[in-house]
């Protein structure tokens, strides 16, 4: 991302900042939302080959999720591990899955995310993988046997 692109970012919050109805998103959130910024990276999570990272810039955050900005759409249903940065180094990891994208203007989208669980402790934890890639699966789907107790993942 140009040196100048987070800035013309941080702009484009201060402006959704203006617009925000708090009314309406207390309704529809379980937990509340905090104003911050900061800087993340994006990586898929079902990584196939050498996909890079996507920069955002952070809107809001709250226990159930996050909101943020980036520069390309990103699909609903999608899982991503978002990596928190200070001064260019990770200094925390969240799970994510998308919500919603809309596009603010030609280039900028605004992302709305709910925190999961990591598809890779999910296998751990006896999940078929493909059932991870394909969505959540029908409740009551996994047997026994392929429950791995605490005392096996260790």
């Amino acid at each position: 991302m140009p040196s100048s692109e987070p800035h013309s970012l941080l702009a484009d919050l201060a402006r959704l900042e203006e617009i925000r109805d708090p009314a309406r998103d207390a309704g529809q959130r379980q937990f509340q939302r905090f104003v911050v910024r900061g800087d993340a990276e994006l990586h898929a999570m079902d990584r196939h080959g050498d996909d890079q990272p996507i920069s955002i810039q952070i809107r809001d955050i709250g226990r159930g999720g996050m909101g943020f900005i980036c520069q390309q759409p990103l699909d609903s249903n999608s899982t991503w591990r978002a990596a928190f940065l200070h001064r260019g180094y990770v200094f925390g990891q969240q799970a994510l899955i998308v919500r919603h994208c809309r596009q603010v203007r030609a280039g900028v989208y605004l992302v709305g995310s709910q925190f999961c669980i990591e598809s890779g402790l999910m296998c751990l934890l006896g999940v078929d993988p493909d059932a991870i890639r394909d969505g959540d699966s029908p409740a009551g789907t996994i047997t026994p046997p392929h429950f791995l107790s605490p005392g096996e993942v260790a």
